[in-house]
């Protein structure tokens, strides 16, 4: 009978280790989220330094700046940080975005001036 006792709780254990581990993974699921902002960079330079920076910035998973659209595409834990945040982080960096306030200023990062269009 006691063999029986030490075999269920160790069943009753492993079921709620279980729980908690696939609870936790759901919730971190969850948590993830997508957004594209456009950002007014212009240069493959932009584009790298886009990539390279995002990332350091807290909940911030990937990053994927199209040089064409100007859209960046960023996956992150929204436990972690929100769409104003990265934003924000993207001012920082040295570039406006369709969320940037007018007139407000940005420490830019390219000197040189937007290429000719054709």
């Amino acid at each position: 009978m006691k063999l029986l006792q030490k075999i269920s709780a160790i069943i009753f254990g492993a079921v709620l280790i279980l729980s908690f581990t696939i609870s936790g993974y759901a919730q971190t699921k969850a948590n993830i989220k997508e957004t594209k902002i456009k950002v007014f960079f212009h240069c493959p330079n932009g584009q790298a330094l886009i990539q390279q920076e995002l990332p350091k910035e807290p909940g911030v998973q990937s990053v994927v700046a199209d040089l064409e659209t100007k859209i960046v595409t960023i996956t992150y834990d929204a436990s972690l940080t929100d769409q104003d945040k990265l934003v924000a982080a993207i001012e920082k960096i040295g570039y406006s975005t369709e969320f940037t306030q007018e007139g407000k200023p940005i420490n830019k990062a390219c000197t040189h001036e937007n290429p000719p269009t054709q």
